[in-house]
């Protein structure tokens, strides 16, 4: 794969993964549905497994105010981008009236269909205090 190529590729990965925290921010499932693959298998940090569905069903049950990705690392092949790094929220879960601050180690795999980059796989594990 050439430099040019691989920075194309990058810059529209990182769009994809930053687009997705934006939707969670903003609650837009449309956009979050569209960055979905059908085959997404999201492990969140306390171990919940979600597919595709039952994920989009989750999100609205969180109030996500800011995610932040530091330290990426991102990792190319013809059609797979993985992108690891650490993510702090802020956020507010269903119910509870104070905000939530969690932070972990995060792995997102993304797949290209066509010119899109949909997340196929998502895993995260807490950051030990």
């Amino acid at each position: 794969m050439d430099e040019s190529y691989s920075l194309q590729d990058e810059t529209r990965v990182l769009h994809a993964h930053f687009s997705r925290a934006k939707a969670l921010i903003e609650q837009d499932m449309e956009a979050l549905s569209g960055l979905s693959a059908q085959a997404l298998r999201y492990v969140h940090a306390t171990g919940r497994v979600d597919n595709r569905d039952s994920y989009l069903s989750f999100v609205p049950s969180v109030k996500y105010i800011s995610i932040e990705t530091n330290d990426r690392n991102i990792v190319l092949t013809d059609d797979i981008a993985i992108i690891s790094g650490v993510m702090t929220m802020c956020l507010y879960k269903q119910g509870i009236d104070n905000p939530h601050y969690p932070k972990s180690y995060f792995t997102e795999v993304w797949k290209q269909y066509g010119k899109e980059w949909k997340l196929i796989s998502f895993q995260s594990t807490t950051v030990p205090a």
